[in-house]
């Protein structure tokens, strides 16, 4: 049989699986942070269009509301301490599954006339440094730590002690500073390790360039090892080597000072991988969900994917809606993180059958999930209304851990109605020569 012939084949046995009764086969999952059930469903109506990052007075929590988005970013960080003494946390954490961020800021008063140097070495290296630990002693000590996030939702911070935190300071001070000060990449703590030290511009600049939550977190992580390895060499650099440093390797931590030109050679690609608008959609157009907080988990699967997982999810949450407003069902596109370990399927559905989107989007999501021996799994589903010109998404999660299942394991054998897959080789950025 040609390829053609196969696809064809396939295809068919794709639309019987939307009829099948494999829902059964869901599971009570204990491993969320909750517990409840191993899918949820969420859905919303059009797409928005790409909205631009705000920057305001409070540029350094809209920042990591964009970037960590606002379900993970808290800034009102007041919280009482067995319902009596209000304590008060570092002026910014951001808290998404594994990552973990506690950033104290310090903004010198422009009309200030006081040396520069000398508000860095107290603000900076004394009061913000000496606010980081008191967190990180809240956070030791307490238990429940309710604090609201940007969404508005009260959280247990405190439950974040699992994770070990990145410290970071920011900083903004008046003309002057010496290139001393500015270039000092740590603070040294023998009682909390080392904390980033950031003039904001640096920070601004990071941000410029490195724009997911997973990559801006691995830079941080190599920002701390590189600068083990070469301490008196960092503290001579701006911050733009160290940059880019990491954008061409992140495992050679040998000082190379042709680095700092990838900034001006890195391919500009974001409309490839940019999923900003399908993050807002779900923030901002939920219509239908099973659990007041559980699209976060889908936001954090989404979160963890570096850029070049993002390059195949945006690909194929595009394929997807085309196919869809063609009102052809396709066999699912589908792929999988290496990185999370989590799989992803994305279903285009006709318009007349879309009364089957719960049914489609279980089976083949289940059966991604078996077929890859994974444990967690976000399914996507769209179909397109022609004569109001609209698009209705729903998107699942599901979380257990994968077991041998008989007839799950015979559909994969004899049907096996899903696209192949393949490990790729992928980059992390393109340098252009």
């Amino acid at each position: 049989m040609n390829n053609y012939g196969c696809q064809q084949s396939i295809k068919i046995i794709a639309e019987i699986v939307v009829n099948m009764n494999i829902v059964a086969r869901i599971k009570i999952c204990s491993k969320l942070k909750s517990l409840s059930s191993a899918v949820g469903y969420y859905s919303y109506t059009n797409r928005l269009p790409h909205i631009e990052m705000t920057q305001s007075e409070t540029y350094i929590s809209v920042l990591n509301s964009n970037f960590f988005f606002k379900e993970f970013t808290f800034s009102k960080n007041k919280f009482k301490a067995n319902s009596k003494e209000e304590l008060e946390l570092a002026d910014n954490v951001v808290w998404l599954d594994e990552i973990f961020l506690v950033i104290q800021i310090k903004e010198q008063n422009t009309q200030s006339k006081n040396d520069p140097n000398k508000w860095y070495r107290n603000k900076v290296l004394n009061k913000a440094v000496d606010q980081i630990k008191k967190t990180l002693s809240y956070l030791n000590t307490y238990e429940k730590i309710p604090i609201q996030n940007e969404r508005g939702r009260m959280l247990n911070v405190g439950q974040a002690k699992k994770t070990t935190p990145i410290k970071i300071v920011i900083y903004r001070p008046n003309q002057g500073i010496t290139e001393q000060n500015r270039f000092l990449k740590f603070y040294e703590s023998s009682q909390i390790g080392l904390i980033h030290l950031f003039h904001v511009e640096d920070y601004l600049w990071i941000c410029k360039y490195l724009i997911t939550p997973f990559e801006i977190n691995e830079y941080l992580r190599f920002r701390e090892t590189i600068f083990k390895h070469h301490v008196h060499e960092l503290n001579k650099l701006p911050e733009q080597y160290v940059l880019g440093h990491y954008i061409e390797t992140n495992e050679d931590f040998k000082i190379d000072f042709r680095y700092i030109e990838n900034l001006s050679k890195i391919e500009k690609d974001i409309d490839k991988f940019d999923i900003s608008h399908i993050i807002k959609n779900f923030q901002q157009k939920i219509l239908y969900r099973t659990g007041e907080n559980h699209y976060y988990y889908i936001i954090e699967e989404l979160a963890k994917l570096n850029r070049a997982d993002l390059r195949g999810f945006r690909m194929r949450f595009d394929l997807a809606f085309k196919k869809a407003k063609e009102q052809k069902f396709d066999i699912p596109y589908r792929m999988t993180s290496l990185n999370s370990k989590c799989g992803f399927v994305f279903i285009p559905l006709e318009f007349k059958i879309k009364d089957k989107w719960k049914n489609a989007l279980n089976n083949f999501s289940l059966l991604h999930k078996y077929e890859q021996q994974l444990d967690k799994v976000v399914g996507m589903i769209c179909y397109y209304n022609p004569e109001k010109e609209y698009f209705d998404v729903y998107w699942s999660y599901q979380n257990f851990v994968w077991e041998f299942d008989k007839e799950l394991d015979r559909i994969i054998q004899e049907d096996f109605p899903l696209r192949s897959v393949k490990k790729e080789k992928t980059y992390r950025y393109y340098i252009k020569d």
